[in-house]
């Protein structure tokens, strides 16, 4: 009954939304999933759609005022469920019982008994994503969600979650995010490594006043009145003479690709950089999505309309007012793990134009919302499990050689690595 039946191994859930002994105590209790049997306790890690798989339909049982499920989650991530095509406030509103990070609650039960204590923790993937820290007198489970560790930045983000971990020990049950693992260990070298999302972010603003630098700063801006961006053409990130542009002399604008939610933070960047107002098509499906992300980002950008923006955005890697002078710009992180040919972490690959003679302008550029292989491993030291802890992946990892294997094999070969570990 639950989800599909499907002959493609890579496309069957891993994880179903159950934890360990908790999820059988009185009530029941379900993570990041809406199949199944009706329980008292749900909860929603970060708003991204496999993480609230069948909601949608669930919806028609929780307008019956005979149900009393509630559904624990973060402000930010009601928000951004509301905001998307189908998500009906006026039923999910009633139903979110928002919960901070850092704010220790008990969960409410059916018989009225509860010894469950949860506390959310910040998990650095998209706005309001959450880890979670399960515990009564018997057990203690962390669900991490999505998550990126950045072990070696140093900021405010990194230092919290670091401190989350080291006051975090006898774990019992631990459910990870293993996308970026190296399962196989098929990646040799500094390849299991990426950069943080600052240095990223910074490189693409590098790359865009490099290709963009004919253009005065009241084009890029759309304003009468001076860019007060710093002039970074000079720098030395971005070589517009090693990447093989085979484009024009000189870009108009840029487009960021924000089909997949959190994107949006590199279009915002940019915005803030070059002092441009955020263009988003008011025919856009997800026009509501982007405009509540932005505004959850910190920070102040005016959206308009995309030919009025040096900076627009789309549900996808291209939109009518793209043009041959537009640059163009996917955050994905899919395309490294499938060509994984001349990466090098100690080399400033990040940023690869994907067809310089074909597609000039369009790059592919590694920006990731998940911990890398490196990052779990530093993830796994600070929180120090015993050899008792049971570890269990709530997704599969990314690579051409783990399409064909079974969920079993997945969770086996994760067994292994981390005992080794």
């Amino acid at each position: 009954q639950h989800y599909y039946i499907t002959n493609n191994l890579s496309m069957a859930p891993i994880f179903d939304g159950n934890l360990r002994h908790f999820s059988e105590k009185p009530g029941g209790l379900k993570v990041d999933d809406f199949y199944g049997d009706t329980v008292a306790n749900y909860f929603i890690s970060h708003a991204h759609t496999d993480h609230f798989e069948g909601l949608k339909k669930f919806q028609d049982i929780l307008k019956d005022r005979s149900n009393d499920s509630v559904i624990y989650c973060t402000k930010e991530t009601g928000e951004l469920i509301m905001s998307r095509v189908g998500y009906k406030r006026e039923i999910l509103s009633n139903k979110f019982r928002y919960k901070a990070v850092g704010e220790r609650f008990s969960l409410s039960q059916k018989d009225g008994v509860s010894d469950t204590t949860v506390v959310f923790a910040i998990a650095n993937h998209i706005p309001g994503a959450v880890m979670m820290l399960f515990k009564d007198k018997h057990y203690k489970t962390l669900y991490t969600g999505d998550f990126r560790f950045e072990s070696y930045e140093r900021s405010e983000v990194t230092n919290e979650m670091k401190s989350f971990l080291e006051n975090t020990t006898d774990i019992d049950f631990l459910y990870l995010d293993i996308t970026c693992l190296d399962l196989l260990g098929e990646r040799k070298g500094d390849k299991n490594k990426f950069p943080c999302k600052r240095i990223i972010l910074e490189e693409i603003a590098d790359m865009v006043s490099t290709l963009t630098e004919n253009l005065d700063s009241s084009e890029r801006s759309n304003d009468e009145d001076e860019c007060n961006s710093e002039d970074r053409s000079d720098s030395e990130g971005f070589d517009s003479e090693g990447s093989g542009v085979g484009g024009p002399d000189s870009y108009e604008n840029v487009h960021v690709d924000c089909s997949a939610l959190g994107w949006q933070e590199v279009a915002k960047h940019l915005a803030d950089q070059f002092d441009s107002s955020l263009g988003i098509c008011p025919k856009d499906p997800k026009k509501k999505l982007h405009q509540c992300i932005v505004e959850l980002l910190s920070g102040d950008v005016k959206i308009e309309t995309p030919h009025k923006s040096f900076v627009h955005i789309s549900n996808g890697a291209d939109c009518k007012y793209c043009t041959d002078r537009t640059i163009r710009i996917k955050p994905s992180l899919k395309w490294l793990f499938y060509d994984m040919e001349g990466y090098s972490y100690k080399q400033s690959t990040w940023i690869r134009e994907k067809d310089p003679v074909e597609e000039p302008g369009f790059f592919n550029v590694l920006y990731s919302l998940h911990s890398s292989h490196y990052e779990l491993q530093q993830f796994m030291k600070l929180l120090n499990l015993s050899r008792k802890a049971e570890i269990y992946p709530i997704c599969r990892s990314l690579g051409k050689n783990i399409e064909g294997m079974s969920n079993n094999e997945v969770r086996s070969k994760t067994k292994e690595l981390f005992k080794k570990w």
